[in-house]
């Protein structure tokens, strides 16, 4: 499994915390804020936390921190 990480997007300090199936908690500022996974068509989307299903939306934040991951993944590589 990956290692956690950290980055800092629009002034704000996120931590990345990869789990199963391309799904990703995202802590903010220190306090769990999402999970998100990225599906076949490689989108990145926000999971419910009450049903743990994909929410299917437009969120340039999801997309923002989804392309940091992609990124990141791809340098270490």
């Amino acid at each position: 499994m990956e290692e956690s990480f950290h980055f800092k997007l629009r002034g704000l300090i996120y931590e990345v915390i990869p789990e199963e199936d391309d799904t990703y908690t995202i802590f903010r500022m220190g306090d769990e804020y999402l999970q998100i996974l990225k599906n076949k068509n490689n989108k990145w989307m926000r999971i419910d936390y009450k049903t743990d299903l994909p929410i299917v939306e437009e969120n340039d934040e999801v997309e923002d921190i989804g392309n940091i991951i992609d990124r990141y993944l791809t340098k270490k590589q």
